[in-house]
C-alpha cells in the first residue's frame, strides 16, 4: 500500500515538470559580512567594520546571489545551533520540535523536508554536522535519520578539523577524551583530503556522482567557519598580514548596553585576537574555493539548470561586535543569516529580497518551489516561494518574524526595518535597523516610534501566544511599564492615600546568570528631585549560593553613577523586611526593580512607596 501510495505522489510532482533537484550548503556560524555579496549591499562602514578593505573574497558563494537571489533580514528561529537547525529541517518553532535548546533530541514524530521528498521519490543524502540526536559526541550515522535516507556521513556534534574514512562512515583524527570533552589535533597534518570540510565536500561529490541521473536532494552540512578558528595551509596564512580594526561597537560604555548582552564568560571581548581572526577568515576562504567545486559539478554535468542551489547557516558570529564573540542574542550578526538561493530560469538572477524571514520558512518555501503539494506536514512557517519566484528584481515587504532565545532570556520582532527585543533583564529595546544600524541607540520611548513600537509588540505578543513561546507562559518578561505576567498583561501597581506605591503578592523564580524581576515600578511614578520612603516585606522560597535578592533604583542605562541598590541573601523560608531611601535628581526616568539575582524565588508580601 505504501509502495502505491509513493507513486501517486511521484506523479503528483511529475506533472509540474521535470522535478529539480536540491543542493543545500550550509554553514556554522558564519557572519554574513564576510560574504562579498552581502557586503555590496552595504554602506562602507557597515561592509568593512574590522577596518578598511579588510575582507575575504567569496566569488563562488556571491556568484549565487549574482545568478539567483540574496535576502537581506533573513534570521535564525533561535541563533543558537540545536534550534535553528531544527526550524530549518521542520518548519516549526523550536519549542514544538523538542529541541527549543542545544543537545536536545528532536522528537521521533516530526517529519522534516526530507522525508516529503524521500516520499516523493526523491534520493536524500546528508553529509555533516547535524546536532539534533541529544548528547551524541561525534555520533556519526544516527539510528533516526529523519527522512536522510544516506546519513553516513552525518554526524550528531562537535567541530572535528580532521576527518577520514573508515568502513563505510567516517571517523575522527586525532584524540577526544569524552570525559572532559577536550579534542586533541595536529592541524599541521590536515590537507586536502582530511581537513574537515574538504572530506565533507569529497564526500558530497561522491553521492552526486552517485545520484546524478535521479531526482536528488543533498545537504552539506559544514561546521566551519565555528570554532575551533584553525584551517589548514595555505589558508592558515591567506590572510596573516591582514589587521583587525576593533568595531565601533566594540568601544562603546558597557553601561550604555542592553541587560541582555550578558558580558560575561568567555565569549565577552576586551581585544581581538589578530590570528584567530585571520583563521576565520581563512576558513570562509577555504568554504567558498569548496563551494566552487560543487558548482563546477553541477555544470559540468548538465544540473546545473535544474537543481535548486541554497547557501545558508544556522546563525552568526558577532566577531568582538558589542564586546561579544559568537551568537545567542538577537543583535544582527548574531541572529541574521546569510540565505542564497539559486534556480536558473526560476528565480530571476541577481534578484534582492528585503522582506523579512526565518529558517522557519524554509521548509514550507522549499517543497512549494518544487511543486510538492501532496503529504505536507502542518508548518508554522510561512511559504514564501512566490517571492522567490516573482520576476520582480527586488520584494520589499513589512512582515515582522519572531526569533526566540534558547534558554527564554529574551524574545524579538523584526522586520526590514526594525527591532524590537523583549527580555527579562531590561526594559524593552527598540532598534530603527535602517538610522542606526550599529544597533546602539534604543528609540522605544521616542514619542516619535509609538506607533511602530505599539505594532511591533502587538505582533509579537500574537505570534508568541500563536506558536506557544515559552518565555510568555513563564511570565517573566518585561514590557516597559512594570508588566511582566503571561501575555504581558496584569493590573496598575496599587497605590493608597499618601503612597504611590501599596501593593503586593509577586514573586519569581530567578535563573543562574540573569536579574530576575518580580516588581518594577515604571517610569513616570517618582518626581524629580525628591526622595520617597521606601518599605518592602519579602520571603523566600529558596537562594542559590551565589545568588542574592536586589532591590535596583536606577533612572535608565545612562546613570548608572546614580543607581541605587541593596542585595541580601534568604535562606528558604526566611522573611524580613527592608527599609530603604530612595533619592532621584532631576530625571523623570527612575524606575524601581525588585527581583532576584541568579537562581532563587523571593515572594514580595508587601511593598509601600510614599514621597517624604
Amino acid at each position: 500500500m505504501k509502495k502505491i501510495w509513493c507513486s501517486l505522489l511521484i506523479l503528483t510532482v511529475t506533472a509540474f515538470g521535470e522535478r529539480p533537484n536540491l543542493l543545500i550548503i550550509h554553514t556554522d556560524e558564519h557572519n554574513f559580512r564576510t560574504l562579498g555579496c552581502y557586503r555590496n549591499l552595504m554602506s562602507e562602514d557597515q561592509a568593512f567594520v574590522w577596518g578598511d578593505g579588510v575582507a575575504v573574497d567569496t566569488p563562488n558563494i556571491d556568484s549565487l546571489a549574482r545568478d539567483g537571489a540574496i535576502c537581506t533580514s533573513y534570521y535564525a528561529s533561535s541563533p543558537v545551533c540545536t534550534p535553528s537547525r531544527a526550524s530549518f529541517n521542520t518548519g516549526l518553532y523550536p519549542i514544538s520540535t523538542g529541541s527549543p535548546i542545544n543537545d536536545m533530541p528532536m522528537d521521533d514524530d516530526v517529519t522534516t523536508f526530507a522525508e516529503v521528498l524521500l516520499r516523493h521519490g526523491y534520493t536524500t543524502s546528508y553529509v555533516g554536522k547535524w546536532h539534533l540526536d541529544g548528547d551524541a559526541k561525534p555520533g556519526f550515522a544516527p539510528s533516526r535519520h529523519f527522512g536522510w535516507e544516506d546519513n553516513r556521513y552525518m554526524y550528531n556534534r562537535g567541530h572535528w578539523k580532521l576527518l577520514q574514512q573508515e568502513d563505510n562512515s567516517a571517523a575522527v583524527i586525532g584524540t577526544f577524551n569524552e570525559k572532559n570533552n577536550q579534542y586533541k589535533f595536529d592541524i599541521t597534518q590536515a590537507d586536502e583530503k582530511s581537513f574537515t570540510t574538504d572530506f565533507l565536500v569529497d564526500r558530497t561529490l561522491d553521492i552526486l556522482e552517485r545520484d546524478k541521473d535521479k531526482p536528488f536532494c543533498v545537504m552539506l552540512s559544514i561546521p566551519d567557519p565555528h570554532g575551533p578558528n584553525q584551517v589548514r595551509a595555505p589558508y592558515n596564512t591567506m590572510f596573516e598580514n591582514m589587521t583587525f580594526q576593533h568595531p565601533r561597537t566594540m568601544t562603546v560604555d558597557e553601561k550604555t548596553m542592553p541587560g541582555w548582552v550578558n558580558l560575561q564568560g568567555k565569549n565577552m571581548v576586551k581585544t581581538l585576537k589578530q590570528e584567530q581572526m585571520q583563521w576565520y577568515f581563512g576558513m570562509v576562504q577555504c568554504i567558498d574555493d569548496n563551494v566552487g567545486r560543487l558548482l563546477d559539478f553541477l555544470r559540468k554535468n548538465g544540473l546545473d539548470k535544474n537543481t535548486i542551489v541554497v547557501f545558508t547557516s544556522d546563525h552568526g558570529d558577532l566577531m568582538g561586535e558589542h564586546k561579544k564573540h559568537n551568537k545567542g542574542n538577537p543583535y544582527e550578526a548574531s541572529a541574521k543569516i546569510p540565505f542564497l538561493i539559486r534556480w536558473p530560469g526560476h528565480i530571476p538572477s541577481g534578484k534582492v529580497l528585503r522582506g523579512a524571514q526565518s529558517n522557519v520558512d524554509f521548509a514550507p518555501m522549499i517543497l512549494s518551489m518544487m511543486g510538492v503539494s501532496d503529504g505536507l506536514p502542518e508548518f508554522q512557517g510561512t511559504d514564501t516561494s512566490g517571492d522567490f519566484l516573482s520576476p520582480d528584481k527586488e520584494v520589499a515587504g513589512d512582515r515582522v518574524v519572531y526569533i526566540t532565545n534558547a534558554n527564554g532570556r529574551w524574545v524579538a520582532a523584526v522586520s526590514s526595518r526594525y527591532k524590537l527585543v523583549l527580555s527579562t533583564s531590561d526594559d524593552p529595546w527598540l532598534f530603527d535597523l535602517q538610522k542606526e544600524p550599529d544597533e546602539l541607540t534604543n528609540v522605544y520611548n521616542n514619542p516619535e516610534y509609538k506607533p511602530v513600537a505599539e505594532k511591533m509588540k502587538a505582533e509579537l505578543v500574537a505570534q508568541m501566544k500563536r506558536y506557544g513561546e515559552p518565555a510568555l507562559e513563564a511570565g517573566n518578561l518585561i514590557d516597559g511599564t512594570g508588566e511582566n505576567e503571561r501575555g504581558l498583561t496584569r493590573p496598575v501597581l496599587g497605590a493608597s492615600e499618601g503612597y504611590v506605591v501599596d501593593t503586593g503578592g509577586q514573586s519569581v523564580k530567578g535563573k543562574p546568570g540573569q536579574w530576575n524581576r518580580a516588581l518594577t515600578v515604571p517610569a513616570g511614578t517618582f518626581e524629580p528631585n525628591s526622595a520617597y520612603e521606601m518599605e518592602l516585606e519579602w520571603e523566600s522560597k529558596g537562594l542559590s549560593s551565589d545568588a542574592s535578592f536586589f532591590v535596583n533604583f536606577i533612572a535608565g542605562k545612562s546613570d548608572r553613577a546614580n543607581r541605587q541598590v541593596e542585595l541580601w541573601p534568604g535562606d528558604t523560608g526566611e522573611t524580613g523586611v527592608i527599609k530603604k531611601i530612595l533619592t532621584t535628581t532631576d530625571s523623570r526616568d527612575w524606575v524601581l526593580h525588585v527581583g532576584v539575582r541568579g537562581g532563587g524565588e523571593l515572594v514580595i508580601k508587601k511593598i509601600r512607596i510614599k514621597k517624604k
